[in-house]
């Protein structure tokens, strides 16, 4: 290496340095590079030059100005990541100029951005283990597998952009593209964080919508006469909102079509509990089954209470079985009063349109009168009982062996 090689590569590593420190505000991050290069040219021909004292002074003047120029340099290029990269000998040390820059002031609560960060992505992975696990475990096939891919890849890309050397250099070169500063770099990721975190928090918000999708399959399965696939549908729902009133009741109806007593009350009890007044009616409904009559007329006069502004079948449905758990309590006279206003309910235009299970109340005020003696009051109603009741109904279907055996005792008809 002779004499002028070295000249020229201090030459070059002038020209470069005066271009950086000629630029007002940040230099750009190609002129940071022409430096660093010139620096590392200039190293090179130094080892290969066995005499360097005639140039020493002019080295050592360019390496100071190098060095005051440390902070801007770090403003444009993040030395951390290059350091990373290109992996510079431990001699370089324009390489970690980070180390001769004074902290810039937007560094000094990297380490709060930091700790949200670190809080955010705790919140996220857990949100996102939320979401997942309930289409999971609810067992949604395809359509959940679906809905979970876009928050998952998210998640996933951002885990990356965090966790590895690449995703953090790719993070990186992408604050550089939006010409974003290296000093902002904690608070770029402590937004992106944030932005998952809402995006989560946003996507954990449908949930609700997909439970009524998969609840109002459920009704469909049921009409269809499907039990086993209702069931499946209401617990789909019921996994991804355990709030779903609609679903609890749904799903206690049809434990309830399959004689598990037991697993439809507990399915009432929970749509009862946030005001669900048909569950309210069906719970009250299984305990007079059950025989106890006295847990169920509470049940019963607190929706009454609620019931204002319901669908008249709910209003007679109500009343209905209050009149039948006052019978089972051996309240007939109350029974009387109420099942007549079921009956007057069913009278309505409305009610002759909606109310399809007509027959009960006149299958239950029949009993209450003949518990009265008054038997022909109760054969006019057994006969009532007979033209509005249905043996597809189970109650009623009940009532009306009952009004065969009650009209046959006066020689007359049950015709329905």
């Amino acid at each position: 290496m002779t004499p002028s090689h070295l000249y020229t590569a201090i030459q070059s590593y002038d020209t470069a340095l005066s271009k950086l420190t000629e630029v007002q505000g940040s230099p750009s991050l190609e002129q940071v590079l022409a430096v660093l290069k010139a620096r590392n040219a200039l190293q090179n021909a130094i080892k290969h030059q066995g005499d360097v004292l005639d140039f020493g002074q002019k080295i050592v003047e360019l390496d100071t100005t190098l060095k005051q120029q440390a902070e801007r340099i770090c403003n444009t290029i993040d030395l951390t990541q290059w350091r990373a990269s290109l992996d510079p000998p431990v001699e370089a040390w324009w390489w970690r100029l980070d180390a001769e820059a004074p902290p810039h002031k937007q560094d000094r609560m990297d380490w709060l951005w930091k700790g949200l960060t670190v809080i955010g992505w705790t919140a996220n992975l857990s949100l996102l283990a939320d979401i997942v696990t309930r289409f999971v475990s609810a067992g949604t096939g395809f359509t959940g597998i679906a809905a979970v891919t876009l928050p998952s890849i998210l998640t996933l890309l951002k885990a990356k952009s965090e966790l590895t050397k690449a995703g953090q250099a790719g993070f990186d070169n992408l604050l550089n593209q939006f010409r974003v500063p290296f000093y902002y770099r904690e608070e770029a990721r402590l937004v992106s964080t944030g932005l998952l975190f809402i995006f989560l928090v946003g996507f954990r918000g449908l949930l609700p919508l997909f439970a009524d999708f998969y609840n109002q399959q459920g009704v469909n399965e049921y009409r269809a006469g499907d039990l086993a696939s209702a069931e499946a549908k209401y617990e789909q729902a019921l996994s991804l909102n355990p709030d779903n009133l609609k679903a609890h009741y749904n799903l206690g109806v049809v434990y309830e079509d399959l004689q598990e007593f037991d697993k439809a009350r507990k399915q009432y009890l929970f749509a009862v509990q946030g005001g669900f007044l048909k569950a309210q009616n069906n719970l009250a409904r299984l305990q007079i089954l059950n025989k106890k009559p006295a847990l169920a007329i509470p049940l019963l006069f607190k929706g009454l209470e609620q019931a204002e502004g319901e669908p008249l079948g709910v209003r007679y449905n109500l009343l209905k079985n209050l009149g039948w758990a006052f019978i089972e309590d051996g309240r007939e006279i109350e029974a009387e009063s109420i099942l007549r206003g079921a009956i007057q309910l069913a009278k309505t235009p409305e009610g002759l349109e909606k109310i399809d299970n007509r027959g009960s109340a006149h299958c239950l005020l029949a009993q209450s009168l003949q518990k009265q003696q008054r038997g022909e009051e109760a054969i006019e109603q057994w006969q009532s009982c007979c033209q509005y009741g249905s043996m597809f109904n189970l109650d009623e279907d009940r009532w009306l062996s009952l009004a065969h055996q009650e009209l046959k005792k006066v020689n007359k008809l049950c015709e329905n």
